[in-house]
């Protein structure tokens, strides 16, 4: 069926970067942008006026953690100032010797996830690492749930565990991080290219200080050998930073420098404590030049560090050496529209300057640098030929007031709540705000009901058997029934 889009702003592309094209025209049909300009003579099947609305190209998430974070995003453990801002060893972590008796869900907490983050402006999304045993369910229900994701299974060669005190310790399974890569190519050579290629797969590594340097360079080779991409969590936190400098020698970033392991095809997750962060403060090498030089891509995700009094220092120095940025969110919510904003203001408040950090920028990291990462030249814009990928976002609404630049209006005011359609492969998952193929409400109640129950079980896994209510306490003390003010 072929669709036409007209009356409002459509982001068009020049071959370059986007343009701006208000009363613009967007044609697709199957699968395939036909037509983004400003009229369009030939027959259609079905007309959508988008007058006062801005017709945006699919955004593009990065990094997110889809079957974890519906259950853990406010359990963050402040009383562990001593983890330096490793903030996922509060659901991540558990007491050595105690299995986690968290069983996720793919049709729950990995649907909710995946689908929040689709409702937050993004048609690609890339999940890092899912636990093995779901993958094959996990694909089944992306595949279902229309969206364009790239999949693979999580491995590692050491688990984060805590001991008596909860003091973060590593326990080491070489053997099982070379059988976790195996199974991940196994699973790619399974789900590359399905669903009508709206999934792809990539080598999803733990965290740099959970793998060992053969593990590192194997993933490397499989990817080589399959054609896929690789993103790895490396330079997050101040404990890895120090942990590589002391046993290493060298900082992270030159740490994989040295492995081999930088590339186009990689993605490094969140890359933040390069050596002139302020916290790592190792003024004697250049990281940012490593990356670079490499042509590696930055998966930034402003609102996990800046909850944690953290930034990314800084987006406008990694942009000014021409490091490709994209943009993903981690933690809930998975609203892409307002990790663009955070990234804005992060930059601008690191730089002490509101001359950085701008629309145009961070916009281009969550279409064209997403893109760019992933080594795709038909998404991230609209343009023929590109893939039928877009969203709709409803500019008519009282926290826009008058529009004069739709960019900087969806950057400065909007949220995932305004968009209104979205189009993934020429599919429509969203129309006017109503999902075709997920019942919110339902899902809604099933993980406020899988959470409640896992919440209860924080004793069996945390040190020294800590309750919910002293790793995570409420803002606000709860007031027992029928006692006084």
């Amino acid at each position: 069926m072929r669709t036409l889009i007209q009356g409002g702003w459509v982001v068009g592309f020049d071959g370059r970067d986007h343009q701006l094209l208000p009363n613009g025209v967007v044609v697709y049909e199957d699968d395939r942008l036909l037509h983004v300009g400003y009229r369009f003579e030939g027959p259609v099947d079905r007309r959508i006026d988008a007058r006062g609305k801005l017709v945006s190209p699919g955004l593009i998430n990065c990094h997110i953690h889809a079957d974890i974070n519906a259950t853990h995003v406010m359990l963050n453990d402040a009383t562990k100032a001593n983890y330096f801002g490793m903030n996922f060893l509060s659901y991540r972590a558990r007491r050595r010797g105690v299995r986690s008796p968290r069983q996720a869900r793919v049709d729950v907490e990995g649907k909710f996830g995946m689908w929040a983050a689709a409702r937050g402006g993004a048609t690609t999304i890339l999940d890092i690492g899912t636990p093995g045993p779901l993958m094959d369910a996990f694909a089944d229900m992306v595949g279902e749930l229309g969206v364009r994701a790239y999949l693979g299974p999580a491995f590692r060669s050491a688990d984060y565990v805590l001991d008596g005190d909860g003091r973060i310790q590593w326990d080491w399974d070489e053997a099982a991080g070379e059988a976790g890569l195996k199974r991940a190519c196994e699973f790619i050579r399974r789900y590359h290219g399905a669903h009508h290629d709206r999934i792809r797969g990539m080598l999803y590594p733990g965290q740099l200080d959970t793998c060992t340097p053969e593990l590192l360079q194997g993933v490397k080779r499989a990817a080589s050998e399959l054609g896929v991409g690789i993103q790895l969590h490396a330079a997050m936190n101040l404990v890895e930073f120090h942990t590589v400098l002391r046993e290493r020698q060298v900082t992270s970033i030159q740490y994989l420098e040295q492995l081999g392991f930088l590339g186009p095809e990689v993605i490094l997750g969140h890359c933040v404590f390069h050596a002139g962060h302020s916290w790592a403060h190792y003024p004697y090498v250049d990281d940012l030049q490593v990356l670079a030089d490499s042509g590696v891509s930055i998966a930034h995700a402003p609102y996990k560090y800046a909850k944690m009094g953290l930034a990314l220092e800084s987006f406008e120095r990694y942009r000014r050496r021409g490091i490709n940025l994209a943009l993903g969110t981690d933690t809930f919510p998975e609203d892409l529209i307002h990790e663009m904003r955070l990234a804005a203001l992060a930059c601008r408040l690191v730089e002490g300057s509101f001359r950085v950090g701008t629309p145009h920028e961070v916009y281009d990291a969550a279409t064209l640098g997403g893109a760019r990462a992933l080594g795709r030249d038909d998404l991230g814009r609209l343009a023929p030929g590109a893939k039928a990928d877009l969203i709709v976002v409803d500019l008519r609404q009282m926290h826009f007031g008058a529009v004069r630049d739709p960019i900087k209006s969806l950057v400065e005011c909007a949220s995932g709540r305004d968009v209104e359609m979205i189009v993934v492969d020429g599919q429509t998952l969203l129309e006017d705000g109503r999902p075709a193929r997920v019942d919110e409400a339902t899902l809604l109640a099933r993980v406020q009901e899988a959470s409640e129950r896992f919440w209860e079980t924080v004793p069996q896994w945390r040190a020294r058997g800590a309750t919910i209510d002293e790793i995570a306490p409420m803002s606000y003390p709860i007031r027992p029934d029928g006692a006084g003010c």
